[in-house]
């Protein structure tokens, strides 16, 4: 399949009210569905790799993750600053980053208040589903000190 069928099913998608759109010939099975607006991205903790407890010192910090397969992008356009950076507050519902695919952009939204202390990928980078984007430590009560 040429990645032009491609492009005329996702067309399809967006010129009508079809929600979902399944296609399927010997080799290849293709199965799209609509997503309206802003994408909601839960804040997940980060899971221990090495199977070891986390020492009760560390606080434990909250991760956003990509919601979808794409280019992960920091700010609007490349003439524009990035939209969040590593020490900035975050509310829920603040945009934070975009993800692009296929010439569609996609918002990522903080679904968490806290601030970003690591910035897990770079801008431009390809980002799978699910992928870590940022390392947030949640704010327990507001201090007035939002940046």
């Amino acid at each position: 399949m040429a990645t032009q069928e491609i492009k005329d099913f996702i067309e399809i998608l967006k010129d009508t009210d079809i929600e979902e759109l399944q296609w399927e010939s010997e080799d290849m099975k293709i199965s799209l569905k609509r997503h309206e607006g802003e994408i909601p991205v839960v804040a997940q903790k980060p899971q221990e790799s090495n199977g070891k407890a986390a020492e009760p010192k560390e606080k434990p910090m909250l991760v956003i993750k990509s919601p979808m397969v794409g280019t992960f992008l920091r700010a609007q356009s490349p003439d524009y600053p990035p939209l969040v950076m590593e020490g900035n507050h975050i509310v829920p519902g603040q945009k934070v980053a975009l993800i692009e695919a296929m010439k569609i952009m996609k918002d990522v939204v903080s679904s968490v208040k806290g601030r970003i202390v690591k910035l897990s990928v770079e801008n431009g980078q390809p980002v799978e589903y699910g992928q870590e984007l940022f390392q947030i430590d949640p704010e327990n009560n507001s201090n007035g000190n939002n940046k």
